[in-house]
């Protein structure tokens, strides 16, 4: 279940992603992760999640970052391939 902190986080990492770093992220780093800390407004990217994520605990915490694949709806896609 979803805590009403994480939603916030998840909502204003979305809206800075949408609104100040979409751009510039898709063209330098399509396809890698982001994870935005919404308070100060920095963001951490990495070629895995766990390295985006990491570079935000190390420097933050305490708080929550929310994470995004830079290009993609979903930071991770889970299914099958229909052949």
């Amino acid at each position: 279940m979803i805590r009403e902190d994480q939603e916030s986080v998840a909502d204003a990492a979305k809206k800075l992603y949408d609104e100040k770093l979409r751009e510039t992220l898709e063209q330098k780093h399509r396809d890698e992760f982001v994870a935005i800390e919404p308070i100060s407004g920095e963001y951490f990217v990495g070629q895995t999640l766990s390295e985006a994520i990491g570079a935000s605990r190390s420097k933050y915490p305490k708080r929550l970052a929310h994470a995004l694949r830079v290009g993609h709806k979903a930071a991770v896609h889970f299914g099958m391939q229909l052949r």
